[in-house]
């Protein structure tokens, strides 16, 4: 592994509420040293487990063999098997944890929290806005006074605009700060947008262990197509194509990364019937239904979750969380091999539902833990430069 020495890492809580950092490492080195050590333990404690059900094991068998950390041998295909390395390249990020409060009362925001005009922008049960500076996640009160002059249920970046619904009507935020009525015809309602460009939103469905459904709306012709994914989480376009990562963390968990040349190729279905559909434990997604055998499977992991991508300085990053290990890092994928690049802040953290969108080179990752808040947000992470930004909201949450 190369070493390398950085700056301070921030690791722990530097909250707004408190006000201070409440414990720092000063060196990446030793976060690596520590997550070695952390899958070195797990090691030792499976082989003394198998020595004592009787388990013909030889002693060397506990020791980790580097760059190997752990091989996956739960599955009998061998191209779903996966092993976790430590890269010889890796990152250098300072990393923090922010605790932001809720002004208006303890709860969490209503839609997915938004960048606009390089500010953190959050909608909570109030109806108003909360906003924060990037990267010093300051209250920026001068612009809350602005935007809030109506009471929103939701909210959204469409087209570079903020936008919002308030009463059944579309309102975008024009040049001079004032809510303005949107005309142009959207398919979001109350979900949050999975992705963007020139041609497309796209949006998913998500039914758990059920299924779940990526939808692509043409803003030209207004028609939408679908395709299976449970569940979509981050949807990119790389050299005219578009990828869908999926993850889902039922039994052991497991990622998926397709692969759509062409969405209008997809299988077409109306926004009525999209909405009529409906949702919940027990229930198949829509995704199930599409025969166009468009999608391309790129990949297909088994306990392993790929949380989030995105590019960082030309290379494909993942936000990865190995279950078994409790642990999240940030790694690159190499055919089978999951090679980490940083070890975040050497604990775990887990969201189920996930959103990965990118503002003016600001990487925006929004995160809901169901046991928590069900659908709405507790947490979201920034990543500008090298800074890697966690914040929760109320409360630290591992």
């Amino acid at each position: 592994m190369k070493r390398i020495a950085m700056g301070l890492i921030f690791i722990g809580c530097y909250s707004f509420i408190g006000g201070q950092t409440l414990s720092n490492q000063n060196d990446m080195n030793e976060a690596f040293d520590a997550l070695i050590k952390h899958f070195q333990d797990d090691k030792k404690r499976e082989f003394e487990l198998q020595r004592k059900f009787g388990e013909a094991v030889d002693s060397t068998d506990y020791i980790i063999k580097l760059p190997v950390l752990w091989e996956s041998y739960m599955t009998k295909d061998k191209d779903r098997m996966i092993k976790v390395e430590i890269s010889d390249n890796p990152i250098e990020m300072k990393t923090k944890e922010v605790v932001l409060e809720n002004p208006y009362k303890n709860g969490y925001p209503v839609s997915y929290s938004v960048i606009y005009q390089g500010r953190l922008v959050s909608l909570f049960e109030s109806g108003q806005f909360v906003c924060h500076s990037i990267p010093s996640m300051q209250r920026d009160l001068s612009f809350e006074e602005k935007i809030n002059t109506k009471n929103f249920d939701y909210h959204w970046v469409i087209g570079n605009k903020l936008v919002g619904i308030s009463q059944e009507q579309y309102y975008y935020l024009d040049s001079d700060d004032k809510w303005t009525n949107y005309k142009e015809n959207i398919p979001l309602k109350n979900q949050p947008k999975l992705f963007e460009d020139a041609s497309y939103i796209s949006f998913c469905d998500c039914e758990g262990e059920f299924g779940g459904t990526v939808y692509f709306y043409n803003k030209a012709t207004q028609k939408i197509t679908f395709t299976e994914a449970t569940c979509a989480y981050t949807v990119y376009m790389k050299e005219g194509k578009y990828y869908v990562l999926t993850e889902l963390l039922h039994m052991f968990g497991c990622s998926t990364l397709e692969e759509i040349s062409d969405p209008d190729q997809l299988t077409p279905i109306d926004l009525e019937t999209i909405r009529k559909h409906p949702h919940g434990r027990e229930v198949r997604a829509i995704g199930y239904s599409d025969t166009s055998n468009v999608s391309r499977n790129v990949f297909n992991f088994s306990e392993i979750g790929f949380l989030s991508t995105f590019d960082y300085n030309g290379r494909t990053i993942y936000l990865t969380h190995l279950p078994r290990l409790n642990r999240t890092f940030l790694a690159e994928v190499e055919n089978n091999t999951v090679k980490i690049i940083n070890p975040l802040f050497n604990s775990r953290f887990y969201y189920n539902e996930k959103v990965t969108t990118v503002d003016s080179n600001v990487i925006l990752i929004n995160g809901t833990h169901y046991q928590t808040a069900r659908y709405r947000e507790v947490s979201c992470i920034i990543i500008k430069g090298d800074e890697f930004i966690k914040i929760d909201w109320n409360k630290y949450y591992p």
